[in-house]
């Protein structure tokens, strides 16, 4: 039993008549015929009652009649699954985003936006850092990644689109002198317990944050280190030291926590969307169209 027999039984089925039937599949009577006769002695029994006068289903032909239909809603519904997915219509997108990224406002507008425009594509979020998002890109294991820039050159494979400049901003304890400002200078950190990322994560905001520091000359004093920015401003908050991280976080709101502004033209740092260079996936290529530049909020 193979399909195209499957189709041809379905239409006499429905149309209990040979001639009108071949007009319909666009055949002659003889193969519509003989693909019958092929199926009748495969399955061994009768699936038409016919004579000269009218052509009717035995109940083996009903009941084959049932499956058949199933079968063949099943596979057009297959065709067209495929075929939205082939388009970027539909599928699974596998996004990762850096901790401090989920709190911009271009994350949830750009996740929105996607799922308003594609709701039939099924996105997959995770939390990865920068350096292990390079690494799931070039392996396949995720279609587009919101990061950092890193400290590291991004590999050739992988393209990026800038999505948002965010500007440093200095996380406080409450009742620290620095509070009494709105604006902070970097040298005014100089004598600061600093509280930061790992080098080791490859993160890009690290060596931005050691330059800044050196162009005032000194180097800060990194008392605590810790992988999550959210970790990072409740151990500011807890009293254990101060710390520069992007200025997204400051909508976190927890007690003794406070943020200012740092005044030097350099504390930015960009957010980027990245994806695997001459991607064949459809779905990722209206995320991953270019983003107007500019800095969030409008600037401070």
């Amino acid at each position: 039993m193979n399909l195209k027999q499957l189709q041809y039984f379905s239409v006499l089925a429905e149309e209990l008549h040979f001639r009108r039937a071949a007009e319909k599949l666009n055949i002659t009577q003889s193969p519509l015929s003989i693909a019958i006769q092929n199926l009748e002695q495969e399955l061994g029994a009768k699936l038409f009652h016919r004579n000269q006068r009218s052509v009717q289903l035995t109940e083996v032909g009903r009941r084959l009649y049932d499956h058949a239909q199933g079968l063949i809603s099943r596979l057009e519904h297959c065709e067209q699954d495929i075929r939205a997915i082939v388009n970027g219509k539909a599928g699974q997108l596998r996004i990762a985003f850096t901790a401090a990224s989920s709190l911009l406002s271009p994350f949830p507008k750009l996740i929105s936006a996607f799922q308003k425009k594609f709701p039939e594509i099924d996105v997959q979020l995770q939390s990865m850092t920068t350096v292990q998002q390079i690494s799931a890109l070039s392996e396949g294991t995720i279609d587009i990644g919101l990061l950092r820039r890193p400290r590291q050159s991004i590999p050739a494979e992988i393209s990026t689109r800038r999505l948002a400049t965010d500007r440093l901003v200095v996380a406080l304890p409450s009742g620290h002198p620095l509070t009494s400002k709105s604006v902070v200078a970097i040298p005014e950190l100089a004598k600061e317990k600093f509280i930061f990322f790992p080098r080791k994560m490859g993160i890009g905001i690290y060596d931005q944050f050691i330059k800044l520091c050196g162009k005032w000359g000194f180097a800060p004093d990194i008392v605590q280190e810790a992988e999550e920015a959210t970790t990072i401003v409740g151990l500011v908050a807890a009293g254990l030291g101060v710390a520069v991280v992007p200025g997204g976080l400051r909508y976190i709101q927890i007690p003794n926590l406070e943020f200012r502004h740092i005044a030097d033209e350099d504390a930015i740092t960009e957010l980027l969307l990245a994806f695997r260079t001459g991607e064949a996936n459809l779905k990722v290529q209206p995320i991953g169209s270019p983003c107007p530049a500019g800095v969030l909020d409008g600037g401070w």
